[in-house]
């Protein structure tokens, strides 16, 4: 063997030294679980039997989930839960970087307030506004009264019931006027029950700081030429808006608005902590909460838990590819 060729070996094998830990413990705790699991969806286990004993039963347990009246509800309960945060979470979280991004007071403040709940831990956010949203003591209804009485004079005492309402907040509004329709689509129109949309509220207030440091990092990487050029040119704030400042934000927009749908598919903690046992009428019933229930409580139904885990995959996975298909071409990452 030569010099070189010795070397090379040296090379490769201290490579697998330092490579070994992290490969031991990603096959250990993720690459096996998923191989495991994935079998598993095509069985018929349940944590009552031996492993062993599992039977092959093909697609039935994607059939019996996909025709099961709970997984669809949970399922328009989730696709609710995104519909609502993830655009008003971006659009938020770009307003309150345009604004940090200019020469105000207290910026730097402001930048950590509005971070500092990202970094807070969802099971103690959930218990917060648990308490916020409390029909009697909550600051959410004590804030309406506010409103109400003294901002329009109206004398009510109604109270919001924030966290055990399973009506949709289209329905409420407009008094249990919306249409009913066929295949779910009416929780779509009636939109998120009261109880859904008062988490949705709660994940917003949490996540707009992440993104808003995600968006202030994309703008000062934007050339200040640019605008300068724009100034001369007679453009205002508004069309260096639609013309460079939008353009230029594309990559990051597209980022956000990816991990934020795949995040809110798989939303999980403040269902469970803020509205236990799926809420009123299960109408806070996410996926994965669904699939928690199902594998881990009651009969332990582990090859049926699988099998939704893979669907929930395999609606990520096909959003994700129209979202690249839709939004992928149109994103300008030069300047």
């Amino acid at each position: 063997m030569t010099t070189a060729s010795r070397k090379r070996l040296t090379e490769t094998l201290e490579a697998w030294m330092y490579l070994a830990p992290a490969t031991i413990i990603l096959t250990t705790f993720w690459f096996l679980p998923v191989i495991v699991s994935f079998a598993m969806s095509f069985g018929n286990i349940t944590a009552l039997q031996p492993i062993d004993e599992m039977k092959f039963v093909g697609l039935q347990q994607y059939g019996d989930a996909l025709g099961n009246s709970g997984f669809r509800q949970t399922l328009w309960n989730t696709v609710n839960y995104v519909i609502y945060s993830v655009p008003a979470t971006l659009i938020l979280a770009l307003l309150a970087a345009l604004l940090l991004n200019t020469q105000i007071k207290g910026r730097g403040f402001f930048r950590t307030a509005f971070f500092l709940p990202y970094i807070t831990t969802w099971v103690a956010i959930s218990i917060v506004f648990k308490y916020l949203f409390h029909r009697e003591y909550g600051l959410g209804n004590w804030l309406l009264a506010i409103i109400s009485n003294d901002l329009f004079g109206l004398e009510t005492t109604w109270r919001l019931e924030w966290l055990s309402e399973s009506a949709g907040i289209w329905e409420l509004i407009f008094r249990g006027s919306v249409p009913a329709l066929p295949l779910g689509f009416d929780n779509i129109i009636a939109g998120p029950s009261l109880s859904l949309f008062s988490i949705v509220l709660t994940a917003i207030w949490r996540d707009i700081g992440y993104f808003m440091v995600i968006f202030l990092a994309g703008l000062q990487n934007i050339d200040k030429s640019l605008y300068e050029a724009a100034s001369i040119d007679g453009a205002g704030p508004i069309e260096q808006f639609k013309s460079i400042t939008f353009p230029l934000l594309s990559p990051v927009t597209f980022f956000l608005l990816i991990i934020s749908m795949i995040g809110a598919f798989k939303v999980f903690v403040p269902m469970f902590m803020m509205t236990p046992m799926g809420g009123p009428d299960n109408t806070t019933t996410s996926l994965v909460m669904y699939l928690y229930e199902e594998g881990f409580t009651g009969e332990w139904k582990l090859s049926y838990a699988a099998a939704v885990a893979y669907i929930l995959t395999i609606i990520i996975l096909l959003l994700t590819l129209v979202q690249n298909l839709l939004f992928g071409r149109k994103v300008e990452y030069g300047q």
